[in-house]
């Protein structure tokens, strides 16, 4: 027989690992684009936007670097591969105060993974290709923007998507 404390505190680590390993996916429309978590930056002009195809979205998969006004697509975003999640909301923009730099924050498995990139003449350039993240101020803001987070305030193009 096995004691009820034992079971207890088993039970909650097989859930916990249940939840750190579910997706979050979303089927975009043809020309849907969704910003990410606090995606849009200070300055109001660019935004980080998230859109792919087929089942779940994963087919042909990608972060964008977005005109915030216009929502006119700028550049890929090409160092950001092997994500676990579709959804935009799985993903975080920690943005610089002078909107020139941002890095995104997103899971491929553990630790989280994270690109920085520099904003001139309305293009993004890799500063820091994909790279671990150690850093628990950066680990936090990741999960304080995706746990709960409220639907995108930018979304370009004609809105299909849902969770399936």
């Amino acid at each position: 027989m096995i004691p009820r404390r034992f079971a207890l505190v088993l039970s909650v680590l097989l859930l916990s690992g249940a939840f750190a390993l579910a997706t979050s996916n979303w089927e975009y429309g043809a020309d849907e684009y969704i910003t990410v978590a606090s995606g849009v930056s200070p300055d109001g002009k660019f935004a980080i936007t998230a859109h792919g195809t087929g089942y779940l979205g994963y087919d042909d998969f990608h972060l964008y670097l977005t005109d915030a006004i216009t929502g006119k697509m700028i550049g890929t975003l090409e160092e950001i591969v092997d994500t676990r999640d579709t959804n935009a909301d799985a993903f975080a923009a920690k943005w610089s105060p002078d909107s020139r730099e941002v890095s995104i924050v997103y899971r491929v498995g553990r630790p989280l993974k994270a690109v920085t990139y520099r904003i001139a003449h309305r293009r993004a350039r890799c500063v820091k290709g994909a790279f671990d993240v150690k850093d628990e101020g950066l680990m936090r803001y990741w999960q304080a923007k995706i746990s709960g987070s409220e639907p995108s305030p930018k979304i370009f193009g004609t809105q299909r998507g849902h969770r399936p």
